[in-house]
């Protein structure tokens, strides 16, 4: 037998691998398309609830469609981010010899930027109904 010969083992852990990424990948994409949702039918929401009613308060209405506009972003955002870790991961299973090495987590990154989001939401309704 031949050092060139593939080693079988690692092969189907990498095959196991390549699946495992795809199967992320598409959740994250998943994932994207409904923060992407549910920020266009936030914004449109509004827009039919406030079709020609004429309002003093504006502001909330440009606040609630600044919010939908990041939730997009953020879907957008996971999406780019999701795309560059998978072609990332293709190219380490590529390799000859596979190793493990940790990276970041993008549920983290766009945890914290929802959690950042929801406590901003939060704080806007709270003021404007103490305000109010």
């Amino acid at each position: 037998m031949s050092d060139n010969s593939p080693n079988f083992q690692t092969e189907l852990a990498k095959q196991r691998n390549r699946i495992a990424a795809d199967r992320t990948l598409l959740a994250w994409i998943r994932t994207s398309v409904a923060l992407i949702g549910i920020g266009f039918g936030l914004e449109q929401t509004v827009n039919q609830l406030y079709v020609g009613v004429e309002t003093d308060s504006n502001d909330s209405i440009f606040l609630v469609k600044l919010f939908s506009l990041l939730i997009i972003g953020t879907g957008t955002f996971t999406i780019f981010m999701a795309s560059f870790d998978y072609q990332n991961e293709i190219k380490r299973l590529q390799q000859p010899d596979y190793y493990y090495t940790p990276r970041y987590s993008l549920g983290i990154i766009v945890s914290g930027i929802l959690v950042i989001l929801s406590i901003s939401i939060f704080l806007t309704i709270w003021r404007q109904a103490i305000v109010n």
